[in-house]
C-alpha cells in the first residue's frame, strides 16, 4: 500500500476521535453504543434475510427462475432486450450475487462489447436488488405497510430496462 494511504487510514479515524474529544463526547462509549445497536439490528434482520435466502435457493432448485425467464420472453421482445439477458433481468431485483453470476455468463458467452453484454452492463449498473434492499432497510425500521414501495420500485426497474433495450 502507498505510504500516503497508510497515513490517511490513520488520520481519518484519528481526526474523528480528536473532534469527539474536543467536543467533550465519550468517544469510546458512543462507539460501543453504536456497535450494540448495530448488533441488535443485525439480529432483528436475520429471520428476514434467512427467508429471502431460502426463497432464492428454492427458486433456483425448482427451476422457477427458468420458467419466469420463458414467461418474460414476449415482454422482453417488446422492450428490445436480447433473450441472453433474461436471467439477469429476473435475478437482479432479487440477488446481487446471482445477478453478477448472470452478468459473468453473458460476458463469457457473448462478450462484454456485444449488444447483450452492453445491455446486461446497463441493467446491472443502473438497478438495485430491490427485494434485498426492502428486506434490510424496511426491516430495520420496522415498516410494515408497503402499499406502493414494491410496485413503484419494480416499475422504475422495468422502465430502466426498457430504455436500455431501446437505446443500445
Amino acid at each position: 500500500m502507498n505510504d500516503w494511504a497508510s497515513w490517511v487510514l490513520l488520520a481519518v479515524p484519528g481526526a474523528i476521535i480528536l473532534r469527539g474529544v474536543i467536543a467533550g463526547i465519550d468517544v469510546y462509549g458512543a462507539f460501543t453504543a453504536g456497535a450494540k445497536q448495530g448488533l441488535r439490528s443485525a439480529a432483528a434482520l436475520t429471520p428476514a434475510l434467512t427467508a429471502m435466502t431460502l426463497m432464492l435457493g428454492l427458486m433456483a432448485a425448482s427451476g422457477l427462475d427458468a420458467w419466469l425467464t420463458r414467461l418474460l420472453s414476449p415482454v422482453m421482445g417488446l422492450m428490445r432486450l436480447p433473450e441472453e439477458t433474461a436471467t439477469l433481468l429476473v435475478l437482479r431485483p432479487l440477488t446481487g450475487s446471482g445477478s453478477l453470476k448472470a452478468l459473468e455468463q453473458v460476458f463469457a458467452q457473448y462478450g462484454a462489447d456485444s449488444r447483450a453484454g452492453r445491455i446486461a452492463s446497463v441493467l446491472m449498473g443502473s438497478s438495485e436488488t430491490i427485494f434485498y434492499t426492502m428486506t434490510v432497510y424496511l426491516g430495520a425500521t420496522r415498516v410494515q405497510k408497503l402499499p406502493w414501495v414494491l410496485p413503484v420500485s419494480l416499475m422504475a426497474y422495468l422502465t430502466g430496462a426498457a430504455v436500455a433495450g431501446l437505446m443500445l
